[in-house]
């Protein structure tokens, strides 16, 4: 009797086992998604996950950087005058950057991205326009406009230069697209029998690029002294000129 007691005593846990298997193993299941949800989902502060604080902190730096570079000058700002302006430690400093350099780099690329997307919609819009002086003048002044504050003229124009190769290597691809960008413009409306070889495009590029950065740096350091409509006149002369000349050969 003892042995059979112990035969049913055996076959009831077994049928408990069976019956609270699933059940045990959804629990185990169930706490494992937990943990790996909570492995897989970053964490938040005030609703803001640690990347997005990353490039909030990232931005400030660049803010920091156009203030100080475009006023003291890349070579006289310090991490402690950047650390006191964005009130962040160095540490978030180097988070972001290796050095000063590459916030230079940060600072020069934020503004001329920020300029050419606002040169494109602005030529896009003169486009529709027939009379050249009508077509070319909207661009001069976007980018006299620009010019005209004195933190980016001398971020864009002037603490880029010397700091490295890099840096200079940085400069002549950006005044490069901004001479291939104006000169798409100003050929598009040429017949096809007119069009400009690739060297024509470059160095009538490179030609107007040139006249048309050292005019506003002129007028920059003269502390902006001519109005700024008789300036984007003067370049003005210069593209119409330019384009005249190329419907005649």
């Amino acid at each position: 009797m003892h042995a059979n007691l112990k035969v049913i005593t055996s076959v009831f846990t077994l049928i408990y086992v069976v019956a609270t298997e699933p059940s045990m193993h959804n629990m185990l299941t169930m706490k494992n998604n937990s943990l790996t949800s909570e492995a897989s989902t970053e964490r938040t502060y005030s609703g803001i996950s640690m990347s997005e604080r990353i490039v909030l902190r990232r931005q400030r730096f660049i803010e920091a950087g156009i203030l100080l570079f475009g006023t003291v000058g890349f070579q006289s700002t310090t991490m402690r005058m950047l650390t006191a302006q964005t009130e962040l430690t160095n540490r978030y400093f180097y988070e972001s950057f290796s050095n000063l350099e590459d916030l230079l780099v940060a600072c020069y690329e934020k503004l001329m991205d920020d300029f050419r997307h606002q040169l494109k919609e602005v030529l896009e819009k003169a486009r529709e326009n027939s009379e050249p002086s009508q077509r070319i003048r909207p661009g001069l002044e976007c980018f006299y406009r620009s010019m005209s504050d004195p933190k980016f003229a001398r971020i864009t124009h002037a603490e880029v230069l010397g700091v490295s190769e890099r840096v200079d290597r940085l400069y002549s691809r950006c005044s490069a697209d901004f001479a291939a960008l104006m000169m798409s413009y100003l050929t598009s409306s040429l017949p096809a029998k007119k069009q400009l070889s690739d060297t024509q495009m470059q160095f009538v590029g490179a030609a107007l690029t040139g006249s048309l950065i050292n005019s506003a740096m002129v007028w920059v350091n003269s502390q902006y002294q001519a109005d700024i409509d008789d300036v984007i006149d003067t370049s003005l002369a210069i593209f119409i000129g330019t384009v005249n000349q190329l419907q005649l050969n």
